[in-house]
């Protein structure tokens, strides 16, 4: 009988301990009621953090309400959106008392009181929200009033160029009270800075303020950051104009340039190719990039850009563009902006149509390659060229054209100094009007073949 009391003891702690288990992590919706006054009004209610408009909330923004829970598990109390925002939290809650903290979510929209309705459940309750219109933050820049502090400075700075995004410079300020804060750095060198926003949260922030502007000369110019109540100081390095550039005179300068080689062959009414380059002698003396243009003479012009690494005798190889017009002699002034020199380029008149037969002729170009890639609606390009063949009995000038097909069309001019097997690179114009395979006819009086381009 003892024992029989013992078992029966133990069987009534076990269910006990289950009753309690099961209520404590009940995986059903909770019941319970939001703790409110006569009125309807959340009680009692906590409203942290500051409601400005057009500001976006951070983790202290939040209420905290009271609930009643008659029967344990999860729960979902969330409010109505008034005026852009509203408070929302889930989870699971006990059976008895307890505070939940409900988020906010959105940001406000006008300046005003904002009354908000929240469910939980079946049960409600109401408690309102003033949303502040903007308000000036209280703040110190930091280091003020003398050197700043935390300074960062972003870009380059040239005397005579403007300031682009990539200026920027950074402060901190501290701030003690969050607010709207408009923040301006002034030079006397021709350029600024300035920067507004909102500071949600006291403490040391980041502020970045965007320059403008173009540096009038080369110096260290003094900065002044002023904000509302503080201000400091700091420096931004304006390079020389010339900063970076390469010093160096070409061979010969200022007078005929000497030791220089004519690349490739200029017929008048040819265009020239990648073969039409001038390469020439120049002594460095000041490593850095540099820019080299001549002036348009006869149809053409040449022009190089690249860097020196190292002081010393050095070539630079310029490239032509354009078609010379007539056949003479014409003379081109190669110039850095500082130095140049002079040289004279013959034109040639056009020699005697050359005669061939294009390979492959009637049918299929072949060899054939087709370079570039071509895109519905996308204009050709310089990557956009074709190579075939052509089989020349008699060496001369030629010019071939395609049929306009697709919107595209490829053309190539110039001389064959030899016979025999000669590549031919047509170049093409205009823009793909659809997708898939297009043919395209070269021709040369009575000789023609095709080849296809897809376009994508």
């Amino acid at each position: 009988m003892k024992i029989l009391k013992i078992l029966l003891f133990v069987v009534a702690v076990v269910l006990i301990q289950l009753s309690c288990q099961r209520e404590l992590y009940f995986d059903g919706v909770s019941t319970g009621v939001l703790k409110k006054d006569a009125s309807g009004n959340c009680l009692p209610v906590k409203v942290n953090g500051i409601y400005n408009i057009d500001s976006v909330f951070t983790r202290d923004n939040f209420i905290d309400v009271d609930v009643k829970v008659s029967f344990p598990g999860t729960y979902d109390i969330t409010s109505d959106t008034i005026n852009g925002y509203f408070f929302h939290q889930s989870g699971k809650v006990e059976r008895g008392e307890s505070t939940i903290r409900l988020t906010a979510k959105g940001k406000p929209l006008v300046e005003g009181t904002n009354c908000f309705t929240l469910k939980y459940g079946t049960s409600t309750c109401n408690l309102c929200i003033k949303a502040l219109g903007p308000q000036p933050a209280q703040y110190t820049l930091a280091g003020s009033p003398n050197g700043c502090t935390g300074i960062f400075v972003d870009g380059t700075y040239t005397a005579g160029k403007a300031l682009t995004a990539s200026n920027i410079l950074r402060v901190q300020a501290v701030v003690t009270v969050p607010g709207n804060y408009t923040i301006n750095a002034t030079t006397t060198n021709g350029f600024a800075f300035s920067g507004t926003g909102v500071f949600t949260t006291t403490g040391l922030q980041d502020v970045y303020l965007k320059g403008s502007g173009t540096p009038v000369k080369e110096e260290v110019s003094n900065v002044i950051v002023n904000g509302v109540s503080s201000s400091c100081n700091t420096g931004v390095t304006v390079l020389s104009e010339n900063a970076g550039k390469a010093v160096f005179t070409f061979d010969g300068s200022p007078n005929d340039c000497i030791n220089f080689t004519i690349n490739g062959d200029y017929y008048a009414g040819v265009a020239t190719s990648i073969t039409n380059t001038i390469v020439m002698s120049v002594n460095v003396t000041k490593p850095g990039s540099y820019t080299i243009n001549t002036n348009t003479a006869n149809g053409i012009t040449f022009s190089d850009a690249g860097s020196f690494t190292t002081t010393g005798p050095h070539t630079v190889t310029l490239l032509a563009k354009g078609a010379p017009v007539k056949a003479e002699a014409t003379a081109f002034v190669p110039n850095t902006g500082t130095v140049s020199c002079n040289f004279i380029l013959n034109v040639v008149p056009l020699p005697p149509p050359a005669v061939f037969t294009l390979s492959g002729a009637p049918n299929n170009c072949a060899p054939v390659t087709v370079n570039g890639f071509y895109i519905l609606l996308k204009p050709l390009d310089a990557a956009n060229t074709v190579v075939i063949q052509a089989d020349v009995t008699t060496a001369g000038s030629y010019s071939i054209s395609t049929n306009t097909v697709n919107g595209m069309t490829f053309a190539a001019s110039g001389v064959f100094a030899t016979t025999g097997l000669q590549n031919i690179v047509l170049r093409g114009s205009g823009t793909p009007q659809a997708t898939g395979q297009s043919t395209i006819k070269p021709n040369y009086g009575t000789s023609t073949c095709s080849f296809s381009v897809t376009v994508l």
